[in-house]
């Protein structure tokens, strides 16, 4: 009952709404109301600003949810060795990961981990870079694939993959024939962009700048699922690595041209735990499983884009 309230509080805390939280936790709203208005009778204190713009924790309340926290990272280390009594893997398994992983990797590698341990259950968001940086070190996620840039010192990456952003375009675009293409080139054409990308931003930001000044952007968005089919169709030329084109590179439908004259094939996507907090053995075993697949999965985008 202890672990269920600091539960139900935790998802309070993160969401900044009962409503909201209600939804993920699929309870009625009410009902978690009166859980949260229960503890903070039984600790005798206020844990929650109410804000037209939501709840916000109060400095007791933070106080609260490190407690929270701590106590259901133990909750799931302590399931985890019982597992291991009955010789399985057993647990949730907390991942935060980029939009591009949900589309064609992560889909295929939970669920060869779900046949090899069928115990496990997961918990699976989407973010940008930075924000999955945030997570891992808040203790909010177990495990955080993401681009290996400003990685805070409170991060550990297990293993990393060369994952250079690069134009894609259209298999008839006329830089679809190109061995490399200038971002001068590029803007001869209309652009599909990302909006708040903090990885192209922070690869050639300046370069991007004056890209938008004299180019026209077609469209700019920050969902990528709305780009794929105007790039297909031959539309304009879009910026992005390859992770999330993996079908349609392997069916012809774009190509992938690397970009001469900037920073981009520094990039590196990896695996990242918190440093110091110990994991839940579920937890410890798909970290290690997804730096071996990540690796595999990326040879074989090398291999179809080198076509």
């Amino acid at each position: 009952m202890h672990a269920s309230i600091l539960k139900y509080f935790a998802a309070v805390a993160r969401l900044g709404s009962i409503r909201k939280a209600s939804e993920e936790l699929h309870i009625a709203t009410s009902a978690l109301s009166r859980q949260i208005k229960k503890l903070e009778d039984e600790l005798g204190i206020t844990l929650f600003e109410r804000l037209p713009e939501g709840l916000r924790l109060t400095g007791a309340g933070r106080i609260v949810l490190r407690h929270a926290r701590s106590t259901l990272q133990n909750y799931e280390v302590m399931r985890g060795e019982l597992g291991d009594l009955e010789g399985k893997i057993t647990g949730r398994i907390p991942i935060a990961c980029l939009d591009s992983l949900v589309i064609s990797f992560l889909p295929q590698y939970l669920m060869e981990f779900i046949r090899r341990h069928p115990a496990v259950d997961f918990r699976v968001r989407t973010e940008n870079y930075t924000n999955i940086f945030r997570l891992v070190a808040d203790d909010e996620v177990d495990i955080g694939i993401t681009f290996d840039i400003a990685r805070p010192g409170d991060i550990k990456l297990l293993s990393s993959v060369r994952m250079p952003i690069m134009a894609i375009v259209a298999r008839g675009h006329p830089l679809a024939r190109m061995s490399s293409v200038t971002l001068e080139q590029c803007a001869q054409f209309k652009l599909l962009l990302q909006l708040d990308n903090n990885v192209t931003s922070r690869m050639f930001s300046l370069e991007l700048g004056t890209l938008e000044r004299n180019a026209r952007a077609l469209i700019a968005t920050n969902n990528q699922m709305l780009l794929k089919p105007l790039i297909i169709s031959g539309e304009g030329v879009a910026f992005y690595t390859p992770l999330g084109f993996h079908e349609e590179l392997l069916k012809g439908d774009v190509v992938a041209v690397p970009i001469a004259g900037v920073r981009t094939e520094e990039a590196r996507l990896g695996v990242v735990v918190p440093r110091v907090r110990k994991l839940p053995h579920a937890s410890e075993v798909m970290a290690a499983f997804l730096a071996d697949r990540l690796a595999a999965f990326a040879a074989k985008i090398d291999e179809i884009v080198a076509r």
